[in-house]
This record gives structure tokens, sequence and C-alpha cells, in this order.
């Protein structure tokens, strides 16, 4: 794993923040663009890769599903080369139904846990349906799509008997560009981190499980060492997330932090430095 050298980042209004992307694009190299995307109370990521390549990771629920199908549209999405569902519970694939629909897709990447839930049928019936070419992965698969490294950290291995094995056997990737990289956790909780760990570092770390306090340890924070925190989740809702032991490991961390019950989080970079889009750190 590549150790991420400490980067300084730069919160800019939004004109100034259009020209030092231009100026980026226009002396290097073409930008990855990442998006936490607000889907209420659920995950949903997209990257948008320098060559135009585009990965969608979980859709966010069912209710909140065209919504989420309009922004990414907005972001200038005409087809999802890799959706990656990292576990089949309803606030992370119920909206792949409408996602399917809206986009041609290239190829869809699957935990293999077996929830046994309609939600989950419906959306494997989709993709048979579709005709959609369909991988179920684990640790130690990787794969490069266009300029960006793909590497698959969990599951490592069936995890049963906890809380919630459908969390606890989530899709791990690490997406790497040039220096900069992304952990993408889905709802890993603390029997899952325990088998893979120590965790790589990584530049940015999308927190598991919406800010659960059985998802982000102070040793999870200090193997990583990121520098930026998203936190997916809808305000005001049931479960209490981000907890509040979360939120403090985070701040102890000295991490930027961002939620996407804020709006969506954006993220740009050229593999060397990273630029927000607006928007506004929590402290």
């Amino acid at each position: 794993m590549k150790t991420i050298r400490k980067i300084p980042y730069i919160a800019l209004p939004a004109c100034i923040t259009l020209l030092v992307i231009f100026a980026l694009s226009a002396a290097a190299d073409p930008l990855l663009r990442y998006y936490g995307v607000d889907a209420g109370q659920g995950d949903c990521s997209l990257f948008i890769l320098p060559g135009g390549e585009t990965i969608v990771i979980d859709a966010g629920p069912e209710k909140t599903s065209r919504r989420t199908m309009k922004y990414i549209k907005s972001c200038g999405v005409r087809k999802i080369d890799l959706l990656v569902a990292t576990h089949p519970h309803e606030d992370h694939i119920g909206g792949m139904r409408t996602l399917m629909a809206a986009f041609p897709v290239g190829m869809v990447w699957d935990s293999g846990y077996n929830y046994g839930s309609y939600i989950q049928e419906r959306f494997y019936r989709d993709i048979k349906k579709k005709n959609i070419p369909f991988k179920i992965v684990s640790r130690g698969y990787s794969a490069r799509l266009g300029n960006a490294e793909l590497e698959v950290l969990a599951p490592a291995r069936r995890i049963t008997g906890t809380r919630s094995d459908a969390n606890n056997n989530s899709i791990i990737m690490l997406i790497t560009y040039g220096n900069i990289s992304f952990l993408m956790t889905g709802d890993m909780e603390h029997e899952e981190y325990v088998s893979i760990r120590p965790l790589p570092r990584a530049t940015v770390l999308k927190a598991a499980h919406h800010g659960s306090c059985n998802s982000t340890s102070r040793q999870l924070m200090l193997e990583v060492s990121p520098e930026i925190v998203v936190l997916n989740y809808e305000k005001g809702n049931s479960y209490g997330y981000p907890h509040r032991e979360t939120v403090a490991e985070i701040r102890r961390s000295g991490a930027r932090r961002f939620d996407t019950a804020d709006g969506t989080v954006k993220l740009y970079t050229d593999g060397t430095s990273l630029i927000f889009d607006g928007k506004r750190e929590v402290k």
C-alpha cells in the first residue's frame, strides 16, 4: 500500500474554485471528481474518472431514488461503467432499480451475501433481465478502470453470528488516483474491521455505517489517518447518526469532516491535491 503524504487542502468560494479547477485541468493531469451524494438516510457515492469512466457505489434508499438519479444525471453522467452494491440493505440498494433503468450499466460488483429480502431478489432479477455482467468480489481482487486503481479489501471471509451479518460482509474498496486515495467502507462494523486490519492509509475516508459508533474507532482512525472524513446520513434520522463517539474520534484525529446531511459532498483531485467545491466543513 502507498503511504499518502500529508497534503494541504483549500476550501474556496465557488467562483474561485472553478478558476482553480480550470487551471489544474489545463496545466497538468485531468481531474477525478468524487460526489458523496445526498441520498437521505442511505449511501450513494459517485466517481467520475479523468477519462469519463464512472463508478457508483450504492444507490441509497428507494424513496429518494429519483432524486439521486436526477442528481447523477446533472453531473453529466450518461452511463455507469461500474455499479457496486456493498451489501444488501435497502438504504444501500433500494435505489438500484431506478439507476439501472436510467443508465446503461457496464458491470455490477456484489458482496455475495444473500440477505433474502425482496429488494435484493428484485435487484438480482433486474441484473439478469438486463444481461448486465455480474461479479462477486472479495479481498485480493483488484482492477484498473481508466486512470484509477481499484482494490477490494473485504469481505475477506464469511462473517456470521454478529448483530448485523449483512453489514459485516460489506465490500470495502480502496480507489486510488495518483497520490490520492478514497477508502469506501460500506456499513462495515467492528467484526469485519478486525478481519482485515490494519487498514491502509487513505486521503479520504467514507466513514462506515453512517457514523455508527461500532464502525469508526480510534484505532481505525490512526491506521487510515485520513485528511477528510465523509459521513452519509440524513438530519433527524431515528438512529441518532452520527453517534457522538464517532464525532469525537474524527475531531480528535484532526481530519476535516463533511456530511451529506448538509448536501452532496464534492471533491476534485488531479492526483496530487484536493479541492472542495463550495462545501462547509463540519467542526
